[in-house]
């Protein structure tokens, strides 16, 4: 197993002060058949209230709030991962994961391209999902900002274009229409500096991880964070807060992320503007 070192920051700057500030914060990536995560500690400021749960996916989610005025908002999350080179994830399959959801849905776009890509259904289910992986690598090409996170697949698809969830997006859609079980992921990548996404699917009897970023099967430089239906289901922070102006809040938003190689103490980072 691979051992990889993970710290994750983000911080919040408000154009005028809020208060009220209740969150949800998905910190912790998950421990499974695949990886291991140990030595984890996590700081929130501001929090005068908070504790850990864990959903009905077995995620460990932060929740908290704070009711004092206060302009900023953090966290940091960092911890160490054993991680298998495998793609094979152990786990029960869920029938949420066989249907479209809100970001993959099936629109004229897609049927097309699906009638023009599909393979046989007699060939196995990991076969036909390698297809689909290389069909969307080819179709899309890798453009930040053309997408935001509120775009389907049926839209990337026939843009042509967009990130990391756009790309798992349309082969999740498309893996279900081939009667394939399939699920979004995120998580961390070494070499991104920043957040990743992928997909698993369910080959009959485990999950497998597949990139389409990058057309390839996930190893071990890839760290899973949460999976769900697609992108809605895994969002890794949510926030509410009442202003103390009658005016809207502006938000200003800085993201770092680091994956190092606990032996070789090599490290991949980025800041990120949102």
């Amino acid at each position: 197993m691979r051992k990889l070192t993970f710290v994750h920051r983000k911080s919040l700057q408000f154009d005028h002060p809020v208060f009220a500030h209740s969150f949800s914060l998905r910190l912790i990536p998950l421990t499974n058949s695949r990886q291991i995560i140990s030595n984890v500690s996590y700081s929130i400021q501001p929090s005068e209230h908070s504790r850990m749960v864990q959903d009905g996916r077995g995620h460990s989610l932060c929740i908290g709030d704070c009711d004092a005025e206060h302009m900023d908002f953090y966290y940091e999350v960092s911890g160490t991962a054993w991680v298998s080179d495998t793609p094979y994830v152990d786990g029960p399959i869920h029938a949420m994961y066989r249907f479209p959801s809100a970001l993959t849905g099936i629109g004229s776009g897609l049927r097309t391209f699906y009638e023009q890509h599909r393979l046989a259904l007699e060939a196995p289910a990991l076969t036909r999902a390698s297809a689909w992986m290389q069909a969307v690598y080819a179709h899309f090409c890798y453009t930040p900002g053309a997408t935001s996170v509120s775009t389907t697949a049926e839209d990337a698809a026939a843009l042509g274009m967009g990130v990391c969830q756009d790309y798992a997006h349309m082969m999740i859609a498309l893996c279900r229409m081939d009667h394939i079980p399939a699920r979004y992921v995120a998580g961390y990548l070494v070499g991104e500096g920043e957040t990743h996404a992928w997909l698993e699917i369910y080959d009959g009897a485990r999950w497998v991880g597949m990139d389409p970023t990058h057309n390839r099967m996930v190893g071990d430089q890839y760290i899973s964070i949460i999976f769900g239906r697609d992108y809605n289901d895994c969002i890794l922070d949510k926030g509410f807060f009442r202003s103390t102006q009658n005016k809207p809040v502006l938000q200003t938003q800085q993201v770092h992320v680091s994956v190092f190689d606990a032996v070789n103490h090599n490290s991949n980072s980025k800041d990120d503007n949102l």
